[in-house]
């Protein structure tokens, strides 16, 4: 059966990918992180300073990851729902579980 997505709840669609993008973005960071840190001691002193951030960056870069995913998603929810009045929306195609 066809149907078409006529709308999108923006701030539900937001909410949901920029928590995806986030916990995402925690998963990659923490192995970075420990190659990083590592890296760490075998470095002369003056080239050492800006690694010493890694262990901070771990736990910013995913908040950054949400605020900027749920703007960039809210916006794009808002583009799709009103081109979708204009163009009828997209069809997907679903079936019935019995």
């Amino acid at each position: 059966m066809q149907q078409r997505l006529k709308k999108i709840s923006a701030h539900s669609l937001a909410i949901h990918l920029a928590l995806v993008f986030a916990i995402l973005s925690l998963i990659f960071m923490l192995p970075f992180t420990f190659l990083m840190t590592s890296m760490v001691p075998n470095m002369p002193e003056q080239n050492a300073m800006p690694f010493m951030f890694t262990g901070a960056m771990t736990f910013v870069m995913p908040f950054f990851y949400f605020v900027f995913t749920y703007i960039f998603t809210l916006i794009m929810a808002f583009i799709y729902n009103l081109l979708a009045k204009l163009t009828g929306g997209v069809k997907v195609t679903l079936e019935a579980n019995d």
